[in-house]
């Protein structure tokens, strides 16, 4: 009753610090690894989990691309959101490089800065006045550079500020239009504007998704065709009498923007949508960018957040221990060595161990004590499940890595002479033998407290040899074992004692009522 009591008491204490699941169309894997020492003398392991993963480079990569009519007023909360990201960052041993990519009808773009040393080049960079012509694509094209070719960062890593008031009618690294004719006052023009729009389609509004489909579909027949670089003079241009047949500079330069930014959020990059001077005077403009940030207000400080965060507080991890057969059949079973010199935390550089909250059929432990709680928390559950849920009550950063450290023991290791296992230090094999933990489940929230899909870490493997045929043939090695285990409160140890209870009480009420009825 009390292990159920406890249970219930975690699971409530999980469930109302979290807001439900928001549907925003993305699904970011958390980065996260566990890994596992291979089995000493003891057959015991070290297991790690951590959050970010142990091998992942602190190092993040943020992208601002902005349309040449940016407002000061953007500027300016964007440097202040690099000002508040650069003094969080100063106190770890991470690092955070920021480009700057401004657009007019081509792409000027910066070197990468480093954020904690090169704040006046990055200022300057978005401060930067230029004039003449709007081609989003060429901005994000030459943003989604920058990434890519950053190869020591990860995609989770990577951040793209995308600033624009919509109005594009450009497309290319070179600025490209299309030779459009269409008839103004008895007169047969192709210049490329941002008015074609409105000359094809009038006052409407697309919906955008057909509105793509039937450009990417035009695009297959009409293809560069009427394609001059802009400032140059066409040679051919499309029929003035079936111009709603064919696709204008706005449709293309639209379809472009639309497909670089998709590309770079299937990639893996975080990216954010502003619009630079809130309603443009071009009503589809608007709603363009509207359709790109799927209607959703973003903040600078919302932006912050998710660089400088991995996850908020009311996260948490199940972890079942090990158990199985190997790839001989024999039945393994791991347990969590639950004594507190046996496991502990490690936030960046700094050491935690645990303090006992309370001793009870569930063994509940706390880290970094505060005034109104622990920073973390970890709940031990024995029995036939055995496993542990690990509990952040504060949030985890992407620079100052978090982990849990603790020992798994062996209880039944094979006397047969062989080699046993196979060694996956953090489970990148896929193997499905002697796996220190049956699963292991990260139970995330973001940034702004919604909990996200469930994600499972991988699962390492461990293996060991047998030399002898059997094992109590080596006395030591055999008492060295028994030790081992007796030092353990081993789930299946704990199970039994109610058993060797209820079994002596049996015992003592049969005695006593044999005795009454021989008196």
């Amino acid at each position: 009753m009390k292990k159920l009591i406890c249970l219930l008491t975690t699971f409530l204490s999980l469930f109302f610090m979290m807001k439900p699941v928001e549907a925003t169309g993305l699904k970011w894997e958390i980065s996260k690894s566990k890994t596992a020492t291979q089995l000493d003398s003891n057959y015991q392991s070290q297991v790690a989990l951590s959050l970010p993963s142990k091998s992942e480079n602190l190092v993040s990569d943020v992208v601002f691309v902005l349309d040449k009519s940016t407002s000061a007023q953007i500027e300016n909360q964007a440097l202040e959101m690099l000002e508040q990201l650069k003094a969080q960052i100063e106190k770890t041993d991470a690092k955070v490089k920021v480009g700057i990519v401004i657009f007019n009808k081509t792409a000027h773009v910066s070197s990468w800065f480093n954020l904690t040393s090169q704040m006046s080049q990055i200022k300057e960079a978005i401060q930067q006045e230029i004039t003449s012509g709007t081609n989003s694509h060429a901005g994000l094209l030459a943003g989604k550079e920058l990434l890519d070719n950053d190869k020591e960062v990860e995609a989770q890593r990577k951040y793209m500020v995308f600033v624009s008031d919509g109005i594009t009618y450009m497309y290319n690294q070179e600025p490209t239009v299309t030779a459009w004719s269409f008839e103004n006052d008895g007169s047969v023009l192709n210049w490329a504007g941002p008015d074609n729009f409105k000359s094809k389609y009038s006052d409407s509004i697309p919906e955008w998704n057909t509105y793509f489909k039937n450009v990417k579909n035009q695009l297959e027949s009409q293809g560069n065709k009427y394609d001059y670089i802009y400032g140059q003079t066409p040679t051919v241009s499309t029929p003035v009498l079936e111009s709603n047949q064919y696709l204008n500079s706005v449709d293309k330069a639209l379809y472009y923007t639309n497909d670089t930014y998709q590309n770079m959020k299937e990639e893996g990059y975080h990216c954010y949508v502003m619009k630079a001077n809130g309603q443009s005077h071009y009503p589809w403009a608007t709603s363009f960018m509207e359709y790109l940030s799927n209607n959703e207000e973003v903040s600078f400080d919302a932006i912050q957040n998710d660089i400088y965060y991995l996850l908020d507080k009311g996260s948490y991890v199940e972890d079942y221990i090990g158990q199985g057969k190997d790839q001989f059949g024999n039945e393994y079973n791991f347990d969590f060595v639950n004594e507190v010199n046996q496991f502990y935390m490690m936030v960046g550089q700094k050491k935690y161990t645990p303090e006992m909250i309370e001793d009870d059929t569930c063994y509940h432990y706390g880290f970094n004590k505060q005034n109104d709680g622990y920073d973390y928390e970890l709940y031990y559950y024995s029995g036939v499940e055995e496993h542990f849920i690990w509990k952040m009550n504060v949030p985890v950063t992407q620079f100052d890595p978090v982990q849990l450290i603790y020992t798994v023991i062996l209880t039944n290791p094979q006397e047969q002479a062989g080699e046993y296992g196979y060694y996956d230090e953090d489970g990148h094999l896929n193997k499905d033998n002697l796996k220190t933990n049956i699963r292991a489940t990260l139970h995330p929230v973001d940034s702004n407290g919604n909990a996200l899909e469930i994600e499972d870490f991988l699962n390492p493997t461990v293996s060991y040899s047998v030399q002898n045929t059997k094992i109590q043939e080596n006395p030591k090695q055999e008492t060295k074992i028994q030790t081992a285990k007796k030092s353990v409160k081993t789930g299946d140890e704990q199970m039994i004692y109610p058993y060797i209870v209820l079994s002596l009480l049996t015992i003592s009420i049969v005695s006593v009522l044999k005795r009454r009825l021989e008196e």
